[in-house]
């Protein structure tokens, strides 16, 4: 196998610039939002060949005032909320809350996925999720 040639390496350059928008978030704000959010939740469970699972969906619409956003910048928040970790690792946990509070019993490893958009009152954040049930096995006295 014939490999490439060695080459001589570039100097570095002594300056590097770059524009941009910078932003910064606060987290207490985000937890308002999430606070004041309108969640709706549902779901059900299926029969599968691994065992029981839990599959619902979890929707949370971040109200958005004018001092959130400047300019009313939904499309900008919506977009903070699709690449913030932070902010999407508290709309999983809200999905997780909701789904835990309506399965009929605990819930395994739970898999998500997340969709954002823009909605008339603000941001909509939309979370699938996947959960096998965890069910206690029944034994009969006679099995000791």
């Amino acid at each position: 196998m014939i490999r490439p040639g060695l080459a001589k390496s570039r100097g570095l350059p002594l300056v590097c610039a770059r524009s941009g928008t910078l932003v910064r978030a606060v987290d207490a704000r985000w937890r308002e939002l999430f606070d004041r959010a309108d969640v709706v939740s549902e779901g059900s469970v299926r029969q599968e060949a691994s065992g029981r699972v839990w599959y619902g969906s979890t929707s949370l619409i971040l109200p958005v005032d004018a001092g959130d956003a400047p300019g009313s910048d939904t499309p900008l928040l919506a977009t903070l909320v699709e690449r913030d970790p932070h902010v999407r690792l508290r709309a999983v946990r809200t999905a997780h809350r909701e789904a835990c509070s309506r399965a009929p019993c605990r819930l395994g490893r739970f898999t998500c996925e997340i969709r954002v958009g823009e909605d008339a009152r603000g941001v909509r954040i939309d979370v699938d999720v996947q959960a096998p049930l965890i069910e206690r096995r029944v034994r009969s006295k006679s099995a000791h």
